[in-house]
């Protein structure tokens, strides 16, 4: 609910609310064999796993909010909230407070400084509090001749309970508008997560265990600036970005996720999967004739991270220390507005094109030591068209 604006020191817009949601994961797992075929075409390795397995997972999240917009002058206003989390998973409540702020710098309202600075608590993933009822798995090492060199079962265990990743976040942006039509924006934005979920392989002789904990810590930091020219009805934009992203590596959802690696290593901290420290993104909306809207994008950035392993898929140097070539990719949208026979709604219906250019931005990468084609780059995907349709409601 909100309550009509009053004035103390200022004006107030105070607001609260309440929210429940309930999820429950139901279901069966199972997990087939995997061979580790080395270069030479014998296996070097094989993971079985236990029986198929069962679980049930249950989980209520109540939040309370209340937030206050105060502006205490024509010039300064602060946004103020206070948020409280219970996850019935880690039974606990989490306090969330979070503020911003919007100053004036000048008179006319065309150079503004905002800031904002909060703390952000993740839900649990119902597959985390269902892994220890995942099949367990045991590792067996082979000679050339198929004969058993080593042998290790691991049990999936969660290590000293449950708690809800926390983000600690932070940012700072200054707007100022040099003519009517162009803004110039220079930000820096800055999060630190802890409280992440790694999972790491621990060996005790021929028995060992998949440690689930909530050890993981990771920040991204980014600087970006960005202009936004308007003639007429079209808007044209461009940004520089230059971040870091750096944080342990296990993620458990890497894992146990939508797509399982059955191989695991020990856990590394190092960059992260989506680390791209330059990237320029120019793109805009140009008014064309006939009703046509059309969109470019030009995407750079430098390539993504990725690690180098041997043949028995055992991590070669640090990880993620090389990266994929540069990505540039040159994208186009046209779309038309459309007036349909319905209470007279509208639409915008039109086509899309994606890397114009036919640029090769390879996908994968042959990253085995022990391979011929080591180092080599492939899987890219190729000038594309589709079709869109948007309705305006």
């Amino acid at each position: 609910f909100q309550l009509r604006p009053h004035q103390f020191h200022g004006s107030h817009e105070l607001k609260a609310g309440i929210s429940f949601a309930h999820s429950s994961y139901d279901g069966r797992e199972q997990f087939l064999p995997v061979d580790i075929v080395g270069v030479a075409g014998f296996p070097l390795q094989r993971i079985q796993f236990g029986p198929a397995s069962s679980f049930s997972i249950d989980q209520n999240e109540t939040a309370w909010f209340v937030g206050d917009k105060w502006t205490l002058s024509g010039r300064l206003t602060f946004d103020l909230g206070l948020r409280f989390d219970r996850d019935s998973v880690t039974d606990s409540i989490n306090t969330a407070p979070r503020a911003g702020f919007v100053l004036a710098l000048t008179g006319d309202g065309k150079t503004l400084l905002k800031g904002g600075a909060g703390l952000f608590y993740d839900r649990i993933p119902l597959n985390i509090p269902a892994f220890p009822n995942l099949p367990g798995r045991t590792v067996i090492g082979l000679d050339p001749l198929r004969q058993v060199l080593s042998s290790t079962t691991y049990a999936n265990v969660i290590s000293g309970g449950l708690r809800n990743p926390r983000s600690e976040v932070w940012n700072l942006e200054l707007d100022r508008q040099l003519l009517d039509n162009l803004l110039v924006r220079v930000s820096y934005q800055q999060r630190n997560t802890v409280h992440g979920f790694v999972l790491t392989p621990l060996t005790l002789g021929e028995s060992g265990f998949l440690s689930l904990a909530n050890s993981g810590r990771d920040f991204y930091r980014e600087f970006q600036v960005t202009t936004r020219y308007r003639v007429g009805h079209n808007t044209l934009n461009a940004s520089y970005v230059r971040s870091q992203a750096h944080g342990d590596l296990n993620d458990f959802n890497q894992f146990f996720g939508n797509n399982p690696q059955a191989v695991i290593q020990p856990n590394q901290v190092g960059r992260l999967s989506f680390d791209a420290p330059n990237r320029f993104l120019a793109w805009g909306e140009i008014a064309a004739p006939w009703k046509l809207t059309v969109s470019p994008v030009l995407d750079v950035h430098t390539g993504f991270p990725y690690s180098v392993v041997n043949e028995s898929r055992q991590f070669v140097g640090l990880r993620n220390e090389r990266r994929f070539p540069r990505f540039i990719s040159t994208d186009l949208q046209v779309l038309r507005e459309i007036r349909l026979p319905i209470r007279e709604q509208r639409a915008r219906v039109g086509f899309g094109v994606f890397n114009i250019f036919n640029r090769s931005n390879p996908r994968d990468v042959q990253n085995d030591i022990d391979s011929n084609r080591f180092g080599q780059f492939f899987n890219p995907p190729g000038r594309t068209f589709h079709a869109k349709l948007v309705l305006e409601f």
